[in-house]
């Protein structure tokens, strides 16, 4: 519809503008109707002229719009995939308590089957007992004795008897209380599990309807074809930008060390064809026990401080490369990856292939980025479309941070793990959306960022 009506506006323009040119070209009979009609094309003109404003400010409203579409489809993205590991995650806690309620109520069933056996063989131990207890007392019973020996052997046996009662009763006691045990924690199993089950159903119903407003996003996006194609391209040109000044800014560093290299190399060999001269001149063991001497007095002049520096850097780089999967995430609280690494498809759009060269990173506002280990700031730049950027080395490894809207640290400082080097930009005219762009580099190569931080 926005389409049609831009390239009817188009027509019009180009029918007054024809118009006009003939109006001019056309000698007027009369001058007071020639005016006339100057007028009429200059107010024509005009309302061309307000037509083609408002139409191109209703294209830039919609440009707007299919950008925040095109972000909150990005959104939905991340929510439908954390909400598809929170299903598995549910799922996998359900099958275990399902496994542990399978297990305690065989256990409960043993343990009942084990009671009734105890029951079972006390009530008949009882009832083999039972006719000589009605026929006669505990007394009596030992007194009928034929002999002091079978008296002897009564009273034991109405003792062992005794105690045989005792320890049954105890087990029937200490089994029914482990059978109350067992049932109480197979109820909190059981409603525990309900309780995960609760949480499932909400998030599969959470990821249908997410699933629907995606859907839906999905054919607005298509039916503006063009408008996407636009955006995407000018994501791209700008992810290149980025590309070619990070190039840029790390070749002129690499360079710098390079000069840097040369020019301690050449003072080495001044000096040391400064101190042959010196030997020569004074003798040649006087020469060199003196040029010894002032060597540990002065360091400097013996070694060139790059070599230090690069020795500084090698053991930053294996610091670095040995916390590998354990730097810090470069934004602390809760966070959502809208855009992952590399070239990868869209997976909603067909047809739709995007290139990223780190992970585009989805935070509250109000967040700060933090240095995912030490290092020292090597560039502070602003570039359309990734706001102000801060470039941290690691020795051989550089971390950068882009989208920010104020920078907390300049060129050349040097900073700590978990130290914040910015305040990352909410776009009002994006619903708020704050957005944070990170990568991750040894020198040109560019890193998998998730490979590396945690």
């Amino acid at each position: 519809m926005l389409r049609s009506r831009i390239f009817f506006t188009l027509l019009l323009a180009v029918l007054v503008a024809v118009a006009a040119s003939d109006v001019y070209a056309v000698k007027p009979r009369k001058q007071k109707s020639a005016s006339r009609d100057i007028n009429r094309v200059r107010t024509e003109q005009q309302q061309v002229k307000k037509q083609l404003s408002e139409t191109s400010r209703a294209i830039s409203v919609n440009m707007r719009e299919t950008e925040r579409n095109l972000n909150r489809l990005n959104r939905l993205g991340a929510d439908m995939d954390q909400s598809r590991r929170n299903i598995a995650r549910i799922s996998a806690g359900i099958d275990s308590l399902s496994g542990a309620i399978q297990l305690r109520t065989d256990s409960i069933r043993q343990l009942e089957d084990h009671i009734a056996a105890l029951k079972k063989a006390y009530a008949e131990a009882l009832r083999r007992a039972q006719p000589y207890r009605e026929q006669m007392s505990v007394m009596s019973f030992i007194f009928s004795s034929e002999s002091v020996t079978q008296a002897y052997r009564r009273v034991r046996y109405l003792k062992e008897f005794s105690k045989w009662r005792a320890r049954r009763t105890d087990e029937l006691k200490g089994a029914v209380a482990e059978l109350d045990t067992r049932r109480n924690a197979l109820m909190t199993v059981e409603n525990e599990r309900r309780r995960q089950l609760s949480g499932l159903n909400n998030e599969q119903r959470n990821l249908e309807r997410q699933q629907q407003e995606t859907s839906a996003l999905v054919g607005k996006l298509r039916s503006e074809g063009s408008e996407l194609r636009q955006i995407l391209k000018k994501r791209e040109e700008r992810a290149r930008a980025l590309d070619r000044e990070l190039d840029r800014l790390i070749a002129e560093e690499q360079a710098r060390i390079e000069r840097e290299r040369k020019a301690a190399e050449e003072a080495e060999r001044k000096r040391k064809a400064l101190a042959k001269s010196k030997d020569k001149d004074r003798g040649a063991s006087a020469g060199k026990s003196k040029s010894d001497a002032a060597a540990k007095a002065d360091p400097s002049k013996s070694k060139p401080s790059l070599s230090s520096t690069a020795e500084a850097d090698r053991q930053l780089t294996g610091s670095f490369e040995s916390n590998k999967g354990r730097l810090l995430f470069p934004v602390a609280g809760k966070y959502r990856i809208v855009r992952g690494f590399g070239r990868q498809k869209h997976p909603e759009l067909k047809h739709v292939e995007t290139n990223n060269s780190g992970i585009d990173i989805e935070v509250a506002a109000g967040t700060n980025a933090r240095a995912i280990f030490q290092g020292k700031v090597s560039g502070v730049f602003r570039l359309p479309g990734y706001g102000n950027v801060v470039m941290v080395r690691h020795g051989s490894y550089i971390s950068l941070y882009a989208n920010l809207q104020e920078c907390y640290v300049k060129k050349g400082d040097t900073v700590k793990a978990g130290q914040s080097v910015g305040h990352i930009y909410t776009d009002p005219e994006d619903d708020g959306r704050t957005t944070f762009h990170f990568e991750l580099r040894k020198e040109r190569n560019k890193l998998t960022p998730m490979e590396w931080v945690r």
